[in-house]
């Protein structure tokens, strides 16, 4: 069975990051510091399917940066 209580406070939103995407143009990029590789790669797939557009991640020092190539 479930137990049901009415004490626990519920969670902040989740934060959305905007990531300059529709901005870039070819040749382009922006850094993320401290950024997930995994999520940034999901980004762009994403992103570049709405857009029609190409994007690359790669890390680069404490984070990742991301080019428009197409």
């Amino acid at each position: 069975m479930y137990e049901i209580t009415n004490s626990v406070p519920m969670p902040d939103e989740k934060v959305r990051h905007s990531y300059p995407y529709e901005e870039l143009q070819v040749g382009e990029s922006f850094h993320v510091p401290g950024g997930n590789m995994n999520v940034l790669c999901n980004y762009n797939r994403i992103r570049g399917k709405r857009l029609g557009r190409k994007f690359v991640c790669r890390r680069e020092g404490d984070g990742i940066r991301v080019w428009r190539i197409d």
